[in-house]
């Protein structure tokens, strides 16, 4: 986005021809960041309530992400050294983003690297952007390391991105959240640059019995929304929108996966145009 102008209240767009509000937590560069609508009321998709909520963001790093071991998750630690050995090519020494960050589990980690320039830690859940900025500040460094975290509020499906500008997105058991990841994955091929590369993990299978620890009103979305994946389904949707030479490290219902944005743009010839 074209950002040229900062204002007291937070960031003028002149593309937009409106301000993005800024508050002392993150930065909010959703659809309809700071507009009170009179009447229209956008209705959400529930996995993404889920998240949203406060109790969720708390639990997150306190028993539920360790659970994912029942799935063949290996771990914080292990996932972490398969996804830097599929970012490093690509975006050492260059901004990372990782999206659908949830509590910064990833996003402190890439920063204590220092492999990056910076990591902007994105999510729609106002509670877990509260949960990273809280988790920066007991670790010491804050947000303002060595290697510099901004937190970032923003839809998977409307990145805040110019085309081609982002060396590498990373996105940590999140795209079977996602409310259509068809086309969240056409908006991070946008917005990745040529040779860019994009590393996710998700479930190949169905969901965890949650519901006997946090209620079942609360995690029923889980059960009625989310996608889970056969490996197929996701090549399909990285070829979908143009990223190429899929790899992956699969164990039992845990995969993690990268893809790339071709390095240059194959010109157009006009017998594609042909009958």
């Amino acid at each position: 986005m074209p950002f040229d102008t900062c204002r007291s209240e937070g960031l003028y767009c002149n593309r937009c021809v409106r301000t993005f509000p800024a508050s002392p937590s993150y930065l909010d560069l959703t659809l309809t960041a700071g507009i009170k609508q009179k009447v229209y009321n956008q209705r959400s998709w529930g996995g993404t309530e889920l998240f949203r909520s406060p109790l969720v963001s708390f639990v997150y790093e306190r028993g539920w992400r360790q659970g994912f071991a029942w799935a063949g998750f290996p771990g914080a630690d292990r996932e972490y050294d398969i996804a830097m050995d599929y970012l490093l090519p690509a975006a050492g020494g260059k901004v990372l983003v990782d999206m659908s960050c949830g509590s910064g589990l990833f996003s402190r980690r890439f920063a204590r690297s220092g492999s990056f320039s910076g990591v902007i830690a994105a999510d729609f859940s106002e509670s877990m952007l509260q949960q990273t900025r809280e988790y920066c500040m007991q670790e010491g460094e804050g947000l303002n390391g060595s290697t510099p975290i901004m937190l970032l509020r923003a839809d998977v499906a409307r990145l805040p991105f110019a085309t081609g500008s982002v060396a590498a997105i990373h996105a940590g058991a999140a795209i079977h959240c996602w409310p259509n990841p068809q086309a969240a994955l056409a908006e991070i091929s946008r917005v990745l640059a040529p040779g860019g590369v994009f590393v996710a993990s998700t479930f190949l299978t169905a969901s965890a019995p949650l519901g006997q620890v946090l209620g079942d009103d609360l995690v029923r979305p889980l059960s009625q929304s989310m996608k889970y994946w056969e490996e197929q389904e996701l090549r399909d949707l990285c070829e979908a929108v143009g990223l190429q030479g899929f790899q992956r490290e699969r164990s039992w219902q845990f995969i993690m996966f990268s893809a790339r944005k071709p390095a240059a743009a194959v010109a157009m010839d006009s017998a594609d145009f042909s009958e």
